[in-house]
């Protein structure tokens, strides 16, 4: 929808500042952020964790809790004052004229309730006049607007019985029952797969036309609001450093955070060893950390000059609807060197080249299942057959020294059941592991030390591995020890020479989790697991959590271990392009099956499996004007307890007419292997020919 001059904003920001009372002072959250928002318009909110952007997002409907006050500023909405509203009227505009999407829509769900019962519950109590019948009929039409497959059976299930991207529509439905004019969506999309996730997008798109509501999307996920934002703020610490179009600011981005943003974000071309990632360097100072008369920044700034440390810097229109906070917005470099990188940021060049029969892991017809209890009484008797998931049902993988195999594929395909099942966390039901030429088809409980010190693991969520009752150099120092790679005298100085391998320091070696970031706390979970000096690393997903500027960090010093170490890693990921700048070797996975298997170089070039194909046009481009691909898996990932025959991927599949010809067989018969050349195989019944052509042809 195109904005007119005199259209009237449906949200009004102006000047905006919040404050939190602590027991020792007053804290200053957000600071002088202002902006507006008018119907059938995207507002994206960028920025770091701790940079303000949910406590805006809070202030806008009165949630700011007990401690938190607008201190200064004011927020219209619809013409009309919110600061200083009353609780009741507060109440009559939150999920009637206001609306809230947030991040885990399981948090935001009753378990206990059904959904056709919870969204009633909204419906009803925003329309005291409407009948349940009447109520229902809305609903039913929301969900199927929402493109929800079968929402008569969906409004009488519970949350859990639902899949992740089916609990995000329902939270989207929920929000749009009442036709609001605002609709708040504070990271929607950060914990869904990339395939769903190109689906809400997609949706979003959609009902802003639709509604033409105004809508903020909150994310830290530059290449999602360049899906659906028609303006940007990108927030640092509790400030708005750079505002505008989308196009402007993706195009032609001025401020240098901005800019570092982006070059921490790898595009879908980067190779391994070529173009390195940039990372800014140091964290977000907290609230109670950042000083009013200096520019926030300047510590991590590339450019600063001695004018950043004297004063704040003004929020400065550069042209028309383009605003920067920043002393150099006109000056060199920022303005005349668009592609510069500072030079201590340099390429890490090509690996080692390691022979073809140089093999770390051979993995053959691997089997792992999970026994399924349905809590029903003729299973409890005995009298049913029982069932069981299949997890991984027989995969082939070959890791040679020194290399990286990537592993991608929607939640629920296998890829952490079959990285424990390497490391022992999980039982083997069948096929076999051969690790540095010994069989360890075996638990982690029975393997000897010289196995268990050869193979390490660094998990998602580091809070989870780490005690928050010691400090984080004893937990490393007692790594150290148990593997006994150096002697008892020297365990703390080889604690403290791993901490600065991951870039952390001696200050860190006293400090507890719970003083460190996210990216801090995974840097300590990596120099835990160098202790034992292993051969291979398994990294289950170590990313996807952290901020793109923490996680390009994590992402080099990744690399420049293996490149040092000779260290061989599994990288276990959803994000095709971080996959495809971290892996030599990529396996896509399906439903417990390898479906694609190759050199990282052929995995992302016509021919490949119509599923990769799939995953790659979900990849959100950074690149406003970028057209989205029309190409969308359709359904829910079937259930592994009872996979469908043949192809396991035909039920979603969109190349199917291509194998129209051939009959049925692709319901009917497992697909064989098709060799690509140069180690590229893909498992399909459609032929390598077929499927160039035809993904050559939706290229153009």
């Amino acid at each position: 929808m195109s904005i007119t001059s005199h259209d009237k904003p449906v949200l009004e920001v102006n000047n905006l500042s919040i404050v939190y009372s602590t027991r020792h002072t007053n804290v200053q959250a957000v600071r002088d952020v202002s902006f507006d928002i008018h119907r059938g318009e995207t507002l994206g909110i960028v920025g770091e964790s701790g940079c303000g952007k949910s406590t805006i997002a809070f202030a806008l409907v009165g949630y700011l809790g007990a401690n938190g006050h607008v201190s200064n500023g004011s927020i219209r909405f619809e013409g009309h004052q919110m600061v200083g509203r009353s609780d009741a009227d507060l109440r009559d505009i939150r999920g009637n004229r206001v609306s809230v999407v947030y991040q885990d829509p399981m948090q935001a769900l009753n378990p206990s309730m059904r959904i056709g019962d919870q969204m009633t519950q909204v419906m009803c109590y925003h329309n005291g006049h409407l009948s349940q019948k009447g109520a229902r009929t809305r609903i039913i039409e929301m969900l199927e607007r929402v493109h929800m497959p079968d929402p008569h059976a969906v409004i009488k299930r519970y949350p859990h019985q639902l899949s992740g991207g089916q609990t995000q529509r329902v939270i989207i439905a929920l929000a749009l029952l009442n036709n609001p004019s605002l609709l708040i969506m504070d990271e929607p999309t950060t914990a869904l797969d990339v395939t769903v996730e190109a689906t809400v997008l997609d949706l979003v798109n959609e009902l802003k036309t639709e509604f033409n509501a105004g809508i903020i999307f909150i994310t830290h996920n530059l290449g999602v609001v360049a899906r659906v934002s028609d303006k940007l703020a990108v927030m640092y610490a509790g400030e708005i450093v750079e505002q505008g179009s989308a196009r402007c600011l993706f195009k032609d981005p001025v401020h240098p955070y901005t800019r570092g943003l982006m070059r921490c974000v790898p595009r879908l071309g980067d190779r391994k060893g070529g173009k390195t990632l940039y990372h800014i360097r140091g964290y977000v100072p907290q609230a109670n950390e950042r000083s009013k008369d200096v520019c926030q920044f300047a510590p991590r700034c590339d450019y600063s000059w001695e004018a950043c440390l004297e004063k704040r810097p003004d929020l400065n229109t550069l042209e028309t609807d383009h605003s920067v906070r920043c002393f150099r917005a006109n000056k060199a470099p920022i303005a005349d060197e668009p592609d510069q990188v500072p030079e201590k940021q340099v390429p890490l060049g090509s690996f080692p080249f390691i022979s073809e029969d140089n093999s770390i892991l051979v993995q053959q017809d691997l089997k792992v299942t999970y026994r399924h209890d349905s809590g029903s009484i003729a299973e409890w008797l005995g009298l049913q057959e029982q069932q069981y998931v299949k997890a991984v049902d027989g995969v082939d993988i070959t890791l040679k020294r020194n290399r990286t195999l990537g592993i991608v594929g929607e939640s629920g395909c296998g890829k952490s059941s079959m990285a424990k099942a390497i490391v022992g966390l999980e039982p083997v039901r069948g096929g076999s592991i051969e690790f540095l030429g010994v069989d360890i088809n075996q638990p982690a409980e029975k393997r000897n030390l010289e196995t268990i010190r050869e193979m390490q693991m660094v998990f998602q969520n580091p809070d989870s591995t780490l005690n928050p009752s010691y400090s984080v150099g004893r937990q490393i120092a007692r790594s150290v020890a148990l593997f006994k790679r150096v002697p008892k005298n020297q365990v703390k100085e080889e604690a403290l020479r791993l901490l600065h391998a991951v870039r952390l320091g001696e200050i860190y070696y006293d400090r507890l989790p719970g003083q460190l970031s996210g990216g801090e706390k995974q840097r300590v979970s990596i120099a835990r697991a160098l202790a034992s000096r292993p051969k291979l690393i398994i990294c289950d997903e170590p990313v996807s959590a952290l901020d793109v500027s923490v996680q390009s960090a994590v992402l080099k010093l990744l690399l420049e271990i293996q490149k040092s170490s000779g260290t061989s890693l599994i990288f276990i990921a959803h994000d095709l392009s971080v996959v495809r700048y971290f892996s030599d070797d990529v396996a896509v996975m399906y439903l417990g099956k390898v479906v694609e298997i190759g050199p990282a170089d052929s995995i992302y070039q016509p021919p490949y499996h119509p599923y990769t194909e799939a995953l790659l046009s979900a990849i959100p481009a950074l690149d406003p004007d970028a057209e989205p691909s029309r190409y969308r898996l359709e359904g829910n990932l079937p259930s592994p307890l009872n996979p469908p025959k043949g192809c396991r991927f035909h039920t979603r599949c969109f190349r199917r007419n291509l194998a129209s010809k051939k009959g049925h067989l692709c319901e009917q018969e497992n697909p064989p292997w098709k060799d690509a050349g140069h180690g590229h195989r893909i498992c399909c019944h459609i032929s390598l020919d077929e499927l160039k052509t035809s993904q050559l042809s939706s290229k153009d």
